[in-house]
């Protein structure tokens, strides 16, 4: 709509029509517009005085017509020229004009509409209209981004830092700061289009130039410090340039920003030195102020004598009395800390000693019974009847149980204690669970209460620890037992997801909903009254929770009162065995009693030895074998004094351990072997074997732990009776050393039914009195006895230098104290519930095989590379009695012994630890000597690209883990075929 009020001042107002022309034509213009319906503010000029007012304010359109009275087109044109104002405007003509056209053309005009053309008046003024806003924010623009280049410029002008910008391809200054022109005494307009070559040195502008290319590429900013000469005067400089990314990501320009921090490093080390000097000040102060102290203590005691004695007195008798008061208050407190420390000292060392005593006590009668029913059954088999030999089996499996339930109390303690053992293993659980029912089914004689298993195909093998998993069972299924009088037990044991659900179901008498928080605490019974039905101790839920702990899982249950409970236990489908962080491992390859022979090929008596070792006990006792004989012995704790030790002294041999603190053996050995001056000195190697017990080679041949099965007895008997005379008959006597009349009766019938010639002792006094008379062949030899224990027995024997085969067969578990005595040269020992005592029997084994094949050929030698000691425990068993097998624990150990031992044949596990299996085998087929050695890689990778992996490194064949003992067997006959006869 066409508006007739005056437009405002402001510029921004561009929708305003300024009419100089008649009322007529002012009329016919506006209804034009208002018909057309464009939103216009106008204003009529019909006189000279109105046009030359309205000229002198901002017009976004001037529309100058003919019929203004005195005044024509050359007036008005004059008007505006006197303000100076460049309107736009278009003139509007009755009749065509050849001279007013051109006049108007000179002066500017937009257009030249006549009356016969009024039709485009409407679109002439919208069109203007629109070009002269455009204009004019077009104009606001430009001024406003002149100021803010304005701006932009004195702001980069003022900033006291060194700033530029350069072109990414070009690497030319697009932009520098005055600072910048400042410092090279240059205008910017010098500097813009340089490049660094131009006001740098040369070295100087390359570096710059690399920068800028790093930054480049790596789209990262980078920041450095460098040491410029500006004005003769060498300053420090700190820059940090950043690429300028466009909307793509791509650097178009490098930023960078300098800033001159000579004085600000200077001034940190003024702060620096003034910090030192108020330090020393401070010092001097304090020093000062503590002779200021002093003074005034001085003062003030020589003040009291004189002023103030009397007062000063009484305050320090008040002090001292509070003191006594205090001290005697201290001194109760700390006799009673000592009292109760005395006392928590005293009841751990009755609760151990009481948990050793236990065990010895209960599995001494249990050694009987278990031992009688084996000799009834062996001896009186044919004369019994079924009932007869279906009870004393039912009689062997209870003790057995028995003697599990009393381990498993003392694995209570070793669990509280952070000690338990986990032994992993492949346990069927059919067989377990129906072992665990044909022991319950002796609480449900006379009940209603039928007993069923639903465990799946799926889960029946799996890898844990039997015995702990046959603990919970059974512990589960006797207590669901017990509190059910009718209806069903059931157990069941199903596979989810990476675990193993096993669920024990009973339709018993339920546990109430406020004991169920407490049912797995120690010694908490749900009817605990002393009118309660089923007996127990209170043990059995708590040894679950335990255990099932300790196996990585966790047990929960739900009970209703009156219908039931339902126990749940979830374990890991796998474990791995823990490393058993015991004492330091005595076994070495070179036995001790062997070292003063080892020696004497190397050296000549009188001859330095160097023993490197850190453990006392194989100082002492290779010293005890090397000095009688004529050597001098040295001694070096670790490796580095060792090396130290043998360049002072030039040691004609040289006694290495490998597991040293500090420096190693092995880097021992290389640096001896690198020095011209110590290569030529021999080195015996003293490596450990990490699985052997720790006592074998001390002393006794064996131990074992009560109660001993007589078939077990009998083997360790003859094995020992074998290794010490060489042969495969027995000779001599074996001396059967128990205060116990029964266990000496068991032990002895199973040995003379075995073939053995056996005698008795019954006291420690009595075992010396026979060993003097006649010496015997092998001493069985219990350690709790009265008056003369086994310890003592051991000692005198060797003291008197009867050096007898000892097993040590017994109940007790030993105190630490007992375990040093043992590893003190007289006997080994292994610890009960683990499976160190195989271990021990397997290199018993071993070194008798090894003994055979010295005079009856020798057995085929294997290696075996295997970081996982759990894993070589296994395939030695596997491979006990039919090869010899060695060991490596890594990759370049299994290398060196592959090298040193020669074997014919060699197991090799891939992932190995610094030196993987692939590469091993490599390094073995580039050896001539190792070329043809057989290599079966063993490792639990089944991909078919592992394998063609394997056999590009050069092994021969390839067994997946875990491994079957039979296909091992055939695998290594079928290979050593080749190699071996």
């Amino acid at each position: 709509m066409a508006s007739s009020q005056p437009p405002s001042d402001s510029p921004a107002d561009n929708a305003s029509l300024l009419l100089v022309a008649g009322e007529r034509e002012c009329q016919r213009v506006e209804e034009a517009l208002q018909h057309a319906g464009v939103t216009v503010v106008t204003e009529r000029a019909t006189t000279a005085a109105a046009a030359e007012a309205a000229l002198s304010r901002t017009w976004g359109l001037v529309l100058c017509g003919s019929e203004v009275p005195d005044m024509g087109f050359a007036e008005v044109q004059a008007l505006w020229s006197k303000h100076g104002k460049e309107l736009p405007f278009v003139v509007l003509s009755r009749d065509w004009c050849e001279a007013t056209l051109e006049a108007s053309v000179r002066a500017g005009a937009l257009d030249y509409i006549t009356e016969d053309r009024f039709s485009r008046l409407v679109p002439v003024v919208q069109r203007e209209l629109r070009m002269t806003a455009d204009r004019r924010r077009h104009t606001a623009t430009a001024v406003q981004l002149e100021r803010t280049n304005y701006l932009m410029e004195n702001i980069i002008d003022a900033i006291p830092f060194v700033l530029f910008v350069k072109d990414a391809d070009t690497r030319r200054l697009v932009v520098a700061n005055k600072t910048f022109a400042d410092a090279f005494r240059v205008t910017k307009e010098w500097l813009l289009g340089k490049l660094d070559h131009d006001y740098f040195p040369k070295e100087q502008a390359e570096s710059f130039i690399a920068i800028d290319t790093e930054i480049l590429e790596t789209k990262q900013m980078k920041s450095f410090e460098e040491v410029a000469r500006a004005d003769g005067v060498d300053r420090i400089f700190a820059t940090r340039k950043l690429p300028l990314l466009d909307e793509h990501g791509v650097a178009r320009y490098v930023m960078g920003v300098t800033e001159d921090i000579t004085e600000r490093k200077q001034h940190e080390e003024m702060l620096r030195a003034s910090k030192a000097e108020l330090e020393a000040a401070n010092k001097q102060l304090a020093a000062s102020l503590e002779e200021i102290k002093r003074t005034r203590a001085v003062s003030a005691r020589s003040l009291a004598s004189y002023q103030q004695r009397a007062l000063q007195m009484e305050i320090i008798r008040q002090q001292n009395e509070d003191l006594d008061r205090l001290a005697q208050e201290l001194a109760v407190a700390k006799r009673n800390e000592e009292e109760r420390a005395r006392e928590a000292e005293a009841a751990a060392r009755l609760k151990s000693e009481f948990l050793a005593n236990f065990s010895h006590e209960i599995r001494t009668p249990l050694n009987g019974i278990i031992g009688y029913c084996d000799l009834l059954m062996r001896e009186e088999g044919q004369r019994l009847t079924a009932h007869g030999r279906r009870d004393l089996n039912v009689v062997k499996t209870n003790a057995k149980t028995l003697l599990a339930l009393i381990n498993d109390i003392l694995d209570l303690s070793k669990i509280e204690s952070g000690r338990v053992e986990v032994v992993t293993e492949l346990v069927d659980v059919q067989e377990l669970a129906e072992e665990c029912l044909a022991t319950v089914k002796e609480y449900l004689k006379g009940k209603d209460v039928a007993l069923t298993t639903n465990i799946d195909p799926s889960a029946r093998m799996l890898r844990s620890d039997a015995l702990k998993l046959r603990q919970i069972m059974l512990n589960l299924l006797s207590n669901a037992a017990k509190f059910t009088d009718a209806g069903e037990v059931a157990l069941s044991l199903v596979p989810a997801g990476n675990e193993v659900i096993m669920t024990v179901e009973d339709t018993g008498v339920g546990i109430p909903s406020d004991e169920l928080p407490f049912i797995f605490e120690k010694f908490r019974q749900v009817d605990g009254s002393t009118t309660r039905k089923v007996g127990g101790t209170g043990l059995g839920l708590a040894i679950v929770r335990e255990l099932s702990r300790v196996l990585g899982g966790n047990v929960t249950v739900t009970s209703t009162l009156g219908r039931g409970t339902t126990f749940t236990v979830r374990l890991p489908t796998t474990l791995e065995t823990p490393d058993n962080g015991g004492g330091p491992h005595l076994e070495r390859g070179v036995p001790v009693s062997e070292v003063a022979q080892h020696v004497g090929t190397m050296a000549q008596p009188g001859s330095t030895v160097l023993v490197v070792d850190d453990d006392p006990l194989i100082q002492q006792l290779v010293a005890g074998q090397l000095e009688p004989a004529g050597f001098k012995v040295v001694v070096a704790e670790d490796g580095i004094a060792a090396l130290k030790r043998a360049r002072e002294l030039r040691p004609q041999a040289i006694l290495l351990d490998i597991h040293l603190p500090k420096l190693d053996g092995w880097s021992v050995l290389s640096q001896l072997k690198s020095e011209p001056s110590l290569a030529g000195i021999p080195v015996i190697l003293i490596s450990v074997e990490e699985q052997r017990a720790r006592g074998f080679s001390l002393g006794a041949c064996e131990y074992l732990v009560k109660p001993v099965e007589p078939d077990r007895l009998v083997e360790v008997v003859q094995r020992s009776l074998h290794q010490s005379s060489g042969t495969s008959t027995s000779v001599g006597e074996v001396l059967v050393v128990d205060d116990d009349s029964a266990t000496r009766e068991l032990v002895s019938r199973n040995l003379r039914r075995a073939g053995f010639s056996t005698s008795e002792a019954r006291s420690g006094e009595d075992a010396l009195l026979k060993a003097r008379v006649s010496p015997p062949a092998l001493v069985v030899l219990d350690l709790m006895m009265p008056n003369l224990d086994g310890f003592e027995v051991l000692r005198r024997l060797r003291a008197e230098k009867l050096q007898v085969p000892v097993v040590v067969l017994t109940g007790k578990t030993l105190s630490a104290e007992e375990e040093a005595l043992l590893r003190d040269g007289f006997a080994g020992f292994v610890k009960k519930g683990g499976h160190a005592l195989e271990d021990v029997i397997a290199q018993a084994k071993g070194l008798l095989l090894s003994q055979r094949a010295a005079s009856a050929g020798k057995l085929a030698r294997i290696l075996y590379v295997e970081d996982s000691a759990q894993n070589r425990d296994i395939v030695r068993r596997y491979l006990n009695g039919h090869f010899e097998v060695i060991e490596a624990e890594d990759g370049e150990h299994g290398l060196e012994r592959a090298i040193r031992d020669a074997p014919d044949l060699i197991l090799m596990d891939l992932s190995l630890p610094r030196l993987d299996g692939w590469e091993v085998t490599r390094r073995l087929r580039a050896l001539p000597a190792a070329a043809n050695v057989p290599v079966i890689a063993v490792t639990a990778h089944a991909g078919r690209e592992y394998q063609d992996k394997a056999h590009a490194a050069g092994c021969t064949a390839y067994l997946t883990k875990p491994l079957d003992r039979d296909q091992l067997l055939e695998m290594i006959r079928k290979h050593l075929g080749r190699t071996h006869v």
